[in-house]
């Protein structure tokens, strides 16, 4: 999680991303095939505690910062995700809408005028 540049030891952002996401993708996995998140999210949370163990005290808060930027973002992105999952919904509702209303009215028109 750590690498060495020419200012000394840093945080490798996209090996934190990678494992943000990695467990992003197993807590959605694990809830789609009923298992308690929360657990799961305990266990992610006791392994993200052992990384940091093994670093000093300020890449360990520096590697919890990178690694809680990189957590909201994957939820910010779910979130986005399931926002035009609802939009696109939202659109195929009213579509459904309108088709029913012009059936009905179709219904409506063929019964008075028979």
């Amino acid at each position: 999680m750590c690498k060495w540049n020419k200012f000394g030891r840093k945080i490798d952002r996209l090996a934190v991303r990678a494992l943000a996401e990695k467990n992003s993708a197993e807590l959605r996995e694990f809830n789609n095939t009923g298992g308690n998140i929360y657990q799961k999210s305990l266990e992610h949370s006791d392994a993200i505690k052992e990384i940091a163990s093994e670093m000093s005290e300020k890449d360990a808060i520096d590697f919890y910062n990178t690694y809680a930027e990189e957590i909201e973002a994957c939820t910010k992105k779910t979130l986005d995700d399931v926002q035009a999952l609802n939009t696109e919904n939202e659109i195929w509702t009213q579509v459904i809408g309108v088709i029913i209303a012009v059936v009905m009215g179709i219904v409506f028109f063929a019964v008075i005028f028979k």
